[in-house]
């Protein structure tokens, strides 16, 4: 009897310590898994959150420019307009955006207020420019740099534009000859209608007539100047063939270009006039 209880015991001992290591075992485990968890997770959570709000920023850019007139003229007041965008994924602060003509060193500043994203803001500036040639106008987002945004190169665009002059431009018109059918000893008048198809006053200048193979035109007459769309007048010549033939006979406009204007080329009308014996 003795012998059974002390062999009992015995075998409880060997199994506690069995239980006990196996346990022991089991917790090791599960504590080292979670160790690891637990340094991971806080380092993802991080980084995912730096690149989240590193993205969140405003993104300022020009849109839809013009303007009007599209070739002004010299003297003229030419109208600039454009949109200031923001294209970023968080409302843009109040900046000043600028717009600069020509050779500009200094173009006054314009506020634009808090934009949120996808918003956008119309900027206009009108200058008079007074003399003809090519020019560049630049719309500037963000112009003094003071806005922090997802892209810093895209806040300016630009467009090329003409600035034509403020001239005159002489031309003739309705040219006609009477008789149609002359003859040598016929008087024979030539003539056309003068008009200034420019948009400035032509000042003086002299007509002309150029007679078969003459050498040069003969001066009939001059005019003191010439409003546009003004009262038109007419330029006219009488001529007396003493021989039969086909004759070119041309008149002449600023005959000797005394006056400035878009187009030279326009100034002269020809008649070609077939006289009978």
């Amino acid at each position: 009897m003795f012998r059974k209880f002390i062999l009992l015991i015995s075998m409880g001992l060997m199994l506690s310590g069995w239980f006990s290591a196996s346990f022991a075992a089991e917790s090791r485990a599960i504590k080292a898994d979670e160790i690891r968890n637990v340094r991971k997770a806080p380092q993802t959570k991080t980084q995912i959150n730096k690149q989240h709000i590193e993205t969140l920023k405003p993104d300022l850019i020009i849109i839809d420019m013009s303007i009007t007139p599209a070739n002004p003229k010299k003297g003229q007041t030419a109208i600039f307009t454009a949109k200031v965008l923001n294209k970023g994924l968080v409302d843009s602060p109040w900046h000043q955006a600028a717009i600069r003509v020509g050779g500009d060193t200094y173009s006054p500043p314009i506020s634009v207020h808090v934009l949120a994203p996808n918003a956008s803001k119309q900027i206009a500036r009108q200058v008079t420019i007074n003399r003809p040639g090519k020019f560049r106008v630049t719309f500037i987002a963000d112009a003094s740099g003071g806005v922090t945004e997802s892209n810093e190169n895209n806040n300016s665009k630009y467009l090329d534009f003409m600035v034509e002059d403020m001239l005159p431009d002489l031309t003739l018109v309705d040219p006609e000859f009477s008789p149609a059918n002359p003859k040598v000893g016929d008087t024979v008048l030539v003539e056309a209608t003068a008009k200034n198809i420019g948009d400035y006053t032509a000042g003086s200048y002299h007509n002309g007539i150029r007679v078969g193979g003459q050498s040069q035109p003969t001066v009939i007459g001059s005019c003191d100047y010439l409003h546009v769309g003004g009262t038109p007048h007419i330029i006219g010549r009488q001529w007396h063939p003493t021989q039969p033939g086909t004759y070119i006979v041309r008149l002449y406009i600023d005959v000797n270009d005394e006056v400035e204007e878009h187009q030279e080329n326009n100034n002269m009308v020809s008649f070609t006039i077939t006289v009978s014996p």
